[in-house]
């Protein structure tokens, strides 16, 4: 039994690691914006959303919905002020519990960000991009995390997040490769993301 048990845990551990190499090999993105923001919209749409498809597998995706928000504690309650107003906040909570919603893969989380970003009113479109990729029963459960003390918990844990990049941040979105912040990246990215993660990239896409 024992040497079943460390049989089991080393295949365990071995998965573990071979994940971890694919990852490394990947063009880690991040993106720390906001949902109404013109130029988080934009970027999303024309620039993530067809690298992410297209390479896909090639690149690591992380997602942080903030923007240039602010938060504090007040009462035991957490009050946020975010660029574009409430709804904006609201939006960002929708995001956020998408993002952390474990009973959607990774690829509905992207899809829905993508499509909720794509629409005019990215706070008021959960519904219908939720349908658009099948998933309408989470509804309900999105709309009370964004709604309730579990969307202001994973907001301020995003705004935490975002400080840590700068507080506030200079341009949204602002957008970090392979985890460290280049300004010359940046400028690039925001226009030919593609062109970014083909440079940077280890083991170049045939794509590129």
């Amino acid at each position: 039994m024992r040497t079943l048990f460390f049989m089991v845990l080393a295949a365990i551990l071995c998965t573990a690691l071979a994940k971890n190499k694919r990852d490394d090999n990947k063009v880690k993105i991040a993106v720390y914006y906001e949902a109404l923001c013109p130029d988080s919209k934009r970027f999303i749409v024309s620039q993530l959303a067809p690298v992410w498809r297209d390479f896909r597998g090639a690149v690591k995706v992380k997602l942080v919905p903030y923007g240039k928000a602010t938060h504090d504690k007040v009462d035991g309650k957490w009050q946020f002020t975010c660029q574009h107003g409430p709804d904006e906040c609201y939006g960002n909570k929708v995001q956020a519990c998408i993002l952390k919603d474990r009973s959607l893969q990774d690829t509905d989380k992207m899809e829905l960000v993508m499509c909720l970003m794509g629409n005019a009113s990215p706070d008021k479109s959960l519904d219908t991009c939720l349908g658009q990729v099948n998933k309408s029963n989470n509804s309900d459960k999105i709309k009370r995390c964004a709604s309730g003390e579990q969307g202001d918990a994973l907001l301020a844990s995003y705004g935490d997040k975002t400080d840590l990049v700068q507080r506030p941040l200079s341009f949204v979105p602002t957008i970090i490769i392979n985890e460290k912040f280049d300004q010359a990246i940046q400028d690039q990215a925001v226009n030919d993301l593609r062109g970014v993660v083909c440079r940077v990239a280890v083991n170049k896409p045939a794509i590129c």
